[in-house]
């Protein structure tokens, strides 16, 4: 059985694990790279492209579960939905999730989740700047646009809260939304723009980034699931596959919604459910949407991506 040997081994390969692989080499760490899968064509690849430092409060906030509940008995036109499970490990998630949905909590999140998010779209924004990514990439904000006065007046009430918290929104009635969004139907009555935002294609970021990656000199696995671990004085030292073991002074975990079943080697237990969505892309349009859009209502997202069209919806959270 071949051993390898890195400084830093990463395991997975969607973004979080390629930007870490990515300024670990720019940092002048040996990395090593591992995916169960093709590296960047998970989920990664196929969501909706925003990078979204507007997004500060947590999805666990007060009246969340109230609205669960009554999306789940209409699941054919609402965007969430739920698998009942009995699976401890989910149903133990569940508890604390519900335990969460408290304004305290809500409050003392949002500004981590807004610092985090800011620093993250200025670092999206100054590697695609440096490496040069063709990737669609656009700094045209989140534009959100309502067709109901109902879910307008929840919108605007939306932004009002974000703006004191420093995030940066404009508020459009029916002409200006017009206006500033040609493509929009004649029935939508108005729009709450997020400008901070921006968008991308997120498979071609992922394929770029992970030809970066390789240049700088990582050495990546595909199709290679971990299998175990061999730890010694509480630090994981080998990380094994079925056709090699790897030597690495750090781990990092990065496989996202497996993250969990990956760590179980390790005793560890990791509050990390998986969540599922849906996304369709088709050829471009003859009249493209100029900003990646949020349908109010019906919280679909809808991302122009150069050539293409993406809409992104629904949530589904269950033991998948």
């Amino acid at each position: 059985m071949m051993t390898a040997k890195s400084d830093v081994l990463v395991i997975g390969g969607g973004p979080v694990g390629l930007c870490c692989a990515y300024y670990l080499l720019r940092s002048g760490r040996k990395v090593t790279l591992l995916d169960a899968q093709e590296i960047g064509k998970g989920s990664g690849a196929g969501n909706a492209g925003h990078i979204v430092p507007s997004h500060i409060i947590p999805l666990a906030a007060p009246g969340v579960v109230t609205s669960a509940l009554k999306w789940m008995l209409d699941p054919a036109h609402t965007p969430f939905g739920m698998k009942v499970s009995l699976n401890p490990a989910y149903l133990a998630w569940l508890v604390k999730f519900v335990r969460a949905c408290r304004e305290a909590n809500v409050q003392r999140g949002i500004k981590p989740l807004n610092d985090l998010g800011q620093l993250s779209a200025k670092n999206f924004a100054q590697l695609i700047a440096e490496e040069n990514f063709d990737c669609s990439y656009q700094e045209k904000g989140l534009l959100f646009l309502y067709k109901t006065e109902d879910a307008f007046k929840g919108g605007k009430h939306e932004g009002e809260f974000m703006q004191k918290h420093g995030i940066p929104v404009r508020v459009y009635d029916r002409s200006k939304i017009h206006e500033i969004e040609p493509a929009a139907l004649d029935d939508v009555i108005g729009g709450v723009h997020f400008t901070g935002d921006s968008h991308l294609n997120p498979a071609v970021f992922l394929k770029l980034l992970s030809d970066r990656v390789r240049a700088l000199g990582a050495e990546m696995f595909e199709n290679t699931p971990v299998t175990g671990f061999g730890s010694a004085d509480g630090k994981v030292r080998v990380v094994k596959t079925a056709s090699a073991e790897f030597e690495a002074e750090h781990v990092i975990l990065a496989a996202g919604a497996f993250t969990p079943s990956v760590a179980r080697d390790l005793k560890l237990k990791i509050p990390i459910q998986p969540a599922r969505g849906y996304s369709m892309t088709m050829s471009a349009t003859k009249q493209m949407p100029g900003h990646a859009l949020i349908l109010g209502e019906r919280r679909v997202a809808v991302s122009p991506m150069g050539g293409v069209l993406r809409f992104t919806g629904r949530l589904e959270v269950g033991n998948y």
